[in-house]
């Protein structure tokens, strides 16, 4: 892309389509057409536009096309159009070849969003500039032009992300990985060849953190020619950095110490998140970033918003904000977080034909389970299922919205608990995405928050995150 009057396309004008877009017109290149099936509004000036059933015929046409994270690359537009000499390349793809400063990406099926924000945290207690993007909502090519070489990144990367690439970043992770996206991808096995290919580049003097205790995590590392740094929260590691108690243990290039992290003080909730906490450490430490500082932004790093947030407490009620748990295995480590107190979970969405019964078994065994509101298309199949729940008394009812969920599990727990909305689904159907879901569980909880008691004034805590 060095003659900037050459024709480029985006194809997909979605955030990180007009993120490649932006860039483009700050960096000189005179000819910029975006391609979409839907109308897109408010484009910048001088952008040419084709909207419709026919927005990727004759791609050819174009030098090069910036393909958006959503669109597979092997399409049959695609295709021809690299036949026809068109280059097809990514926005991650861009910032990886045009980037000055060591990155570290993030992949996996479940943690991505966590583990990244809390590297950068790291990074940043530890003196860096770092800058914070990929996945979770910012395309690096937001923030690309201000780079320095002393500066550090960090990606949160999505297998649709990592399908095509043909650079790796210095430091990978690779956390707990099972299966999604199976409505987008072919198979498992693809949805797991693409996230692996994030790191099929890298060198022998790169580093690859990975959860040694998924074997999908290991299979996706397999590929890359880095040193190998496992991490595991269940066993003593002979080499890598592993849960030793509450605290955190480092065997690597020759050292065997206790880091300062202690689990006990950790603002994070759910004992799970040390995976999170630990990846994000050695993945921060391989770009430099000191144990102690580090240690000390991961006991204080709190939740992401719609991950696990306590939105507000009151009457001895918290009502927990966990609408990205889109998957089983999400919510299944969310509830594992309140054995303590009465829990009323709000569950269902989109259907995807996710496998519940683990789930299902988790909820089961559950010694404060009391209420279960189902919401969504999922909604009949979970109450089957449900409904075998017999070691202890929960109700379990299904309800047409959010907000009549939330009200009975609120009333559910009255006397002191947690409300908490973790669906294990994704929100389509009832909300456009898990950020609305999230919001609308917000709003509510506030206004149940209104009919309760407020103990000793100071207890009523809000997040407006």
């Amino acid at each position: 892309m060095k003659d900037k009057d050459q024709p480029v396309a985006v194809l997909g004008v979605g955030v990180e389509g007009r993120a490649s877009i932006e860039y483009l017109l700050r960096n000189g290149y005179t000819d910029v057409t975006a391609l979409d099936k839907v109308i897109v509004e408010g484009l910048p000036s001088g952008v040419r536009s084709v909207f419709g059933d026919d927005h990727a015929d004759d791609l050819g046409r174009f030098r090069v096309v910036i393909r958006s994270a959503g669109i597979r690359p092997d399409a049959l537009a695609l295709e021809a159009a690299r036949a026809a000499g068109t280059t097809v390349t990514s926005a991650v793809q861009l910032f990886l070849e045009r980037c000055p400063c060591p990155v570290a990406a993030v992949t996996g099926t479940l943690g991505k969003g966590t583990c990244a924000s809390l590297c950068a945290a790291m990074l940043a207690e530890s003196g860096y500039r770092t800058h914070l993007g990929g996945n979770i909502g910012r395309s690096p090519l937001e923030f690309l032009d201000e780079l320095e070489e002393k500066d550090r990144v960090v990606l949160e990367i999505s297998s649709f992300q990592a399908f095509d690439l043909t650079l790796s970043p210095r430091v990978g992770v690779a956390l707990r990985t099972t299966s999604e996206h199976l409505d987008w991808h072919r198979s498992e096995a693809e949805y797991r060849a693409a996230k692996a290919n994030l790191f099929a580049h890298q060198g022998p003097s790169d580093v690859l953190v990975y959860n040694a205790d998924c074997p999908g995590a290991a299979q996706i590392s397999a590929r890359s020619r880095a040193r190998k740094l496992p991490i595991s929260t269940q066993r003593v590691l002979g080499e890598g950095l592993f849960v030793e108690g509450d605290r955190l243990r480092l065997r690597f290039d020759k050292r065997d110490e206790q880091l300062a992290f202690d689990a006990s003080h950790m603002a994070l909730r759910g004992r799970f998140n040390l995976e999170n906490v630990a990846a994000a450490l050695a993945a921060a430490w391989s770009l430099g970033a000191k144990l102690e500082p580090s240690c000390v932004a991961g006991e204080e790093f709190e939740n992401l918003p719609h991950r696990l947030e306590r939105v507000i407490s009151a009457g001895g009620v918290d009502f927990v904000n966990d609408s990205y748990a889109t998957r089983p295995e999400a919510t299944m480590g969310a509830v594992s977080g309140f054995a303590d107190t009465p829990l009323a979970l709000v569950l269902g969405g989109s259907e995807k034909h996710a496998d519940f019964g683990p789930l299902v078994e988790a909820l089961r065994s559950h010694p404060t389970l009391v209420f279960v509101g189902l919401i969504g298309a999922t909604a009949p199949r979970l109450l089957r299922a449900l409904e075998e729940i017999e070691t202890h008394s929960c109700e379990t009812k299904v309800f047409e919205g959010l907000e009549p969920a939330m009200t009975a599990a609120a009333q559910s727990v009255s006397s002191g608990g947690t409300v908490l909305l973790s669906p294990a689904c994704a929100s389509f159907g009832l909300f456009p995405n898990y950020k609305v879901r999230g919001e609308r569980f917000r709003a509510h909880a506030r206004l149940l928050a209104q009919s309760l008691p407020v103990e000793g004034g100071p207890r009523q805590k809000s997040s407006d995150k």
